[in-house]
């Protein structure tokens, strides 16, 4: 999956890529947008399906990152 950084002459920079949901089968397209500067998660939404999918990004090195949830089980600890 390629991602593609859109510059804007705001100082915000365009995410937009393929649903990695429903690119498959209807051609979905995700966009969000962040500061030049930004680094850290970023919520996309797809224009085709309005799923909404999580990114982590770094704009400075223009890197992305799929954020995918994870099983956790945690304990409570008596002091």
């Amino acid at each position: 999956m390629i991602m593609h950084w859109l510059m804007c002459a705001a100082g915000s920079v365009h995410i937009a890529g393929p649903c990695p949901v429903c690119y498959a089968k209807e051609g979905g397209l995700i966009m969000g947008t962040v500061t030049m500067t930004y680094a850290g998660r970023v919520t996309a939404k797809c224009i085709d399906c309005n799923r909404v999918v999580d990114y982590y990004v770094d704009a400075n090195e223009e890197k992305i990152w799929k954020m995918e949830p994870m099983e956790a089980k945690g304990t409570r600890l008596e002091t």
